[in-house]
Parts: C-alpha cells; sequence; structure tokens
C-alpha cells in the first residue's frame, strides 16, 4: 500500500475520532444534580401536613428534580421546590410563583421553579399530605437537574 494513501486514511481517522470527542465532550451537567433520598410522615388528624426538607445548595436555573420512591398505600404527595439558605438550611421561602406537583412512587418529575431567578442560592421541597390518612413518603431529589 501507497504510504501516502496510508497517511491519508490515518489522518481521516484521527479527524473523525477528534469529532466524536468534543461532540461527547460538550455535554454539559448542572451543578448540583447529585440525587438526595428523604423519608417524611404525614398524620393530618395529628396536625403532621406539612413538611421541608433540608435545604441545598442551588447553583443554576435549571429544573429541580424529584423521583418518588415509596408512599404507604401508594398514595401521593404534593412538592414544591422553594427558596432556601442554602446547604442544610431550614429556613424556607415561598416569596414568589410556586409550582406544585403531585408525586406517586415510581414518577420521575423535572421540576419549573423560579427559585434562582428570584435571588435565592438554595432549594428545598416543600411537601404536603394529599389525603386525611395516616402515611409516610420516601423520595430521591436534586434542587439543579442534568
Amino acid at each position: 500500500m501507497d504510504l501516502k494513501k496510508l497517511t491519508g486514511k490515518l489522518m481521516t481517522v484521527v479527524a473523525a475520532g477528534a469529532m466524536v470527542m468534543s461532540i461527547g465532550g460538550g455535554v454539559v451537567w448542572a451543578n448540583n444534580c447529585k440525587d438526595e433520598y428523604a423519608h417524611m410522615s404525614f398524620d393530618e388528624s395529628a396536625g403532621e401536613y406539612l413538611d421541608y426538607t433540608r435545604g441545598r445548595d442551588k447553583q443554576d436555573t435549571s429544573c429541580g428534580y424529584i423521583k418518588g420512591v415509596y408512599s404507604s398505600n401508594d398514595y401521593s404527595f404534593n412538592a414544591t421546590l422553594v427558596g432556601s439558605d442554602g446547604n442544610d438550611s431550614h429556613n424556607y421561602y415561598e416569596d414568589f410563583d410556586l409550582i406544585d406537583y403531585d408525586v406517586f412512587p415510581g414518577d420521575e418529575i423535572w421540576m419549573y421553579n423560579y427559585v434562582k431567578e428570584n435571588g435565592y442560592d438554595g432549594a428545598a421541597i416543600k411537601c404536603e399530605s394529599n389525603t386525611g390518612a395516616e402515611y409516610s413518603v420516601g423520595f430521591l431529589w436534586s434542587p439543579d437537574s442534568v
């Protein structure tokens, strides 16, 4: 085989590989998209119908994320991404347009929100019971998404 043809083919393969690598390397991941597990219990008859996760840093304007993992009796609960002061905060802010989501076990929801746009550097999930029954829920969540 001619050395010139071999060099040309080699250069084509290298160029194609470089293009593939540049496409794969162009994926941008949001900053705080690691899922964290949370568990809550509700008992409306005892006045326990509302709870919040701890705050976590929200580093961009992407959607939040929630995945229903468990619910006794397969009941749903209402979830809203609210503002907070960041990691481990128990201060919550709801002074802007909030978007509520009903979450059932197995649901994966990208939660549109206006947390970062309203000047908050943290987010938390506000959870409310959807039934008068006593039940518990478990879910994964992150303040940012990919």
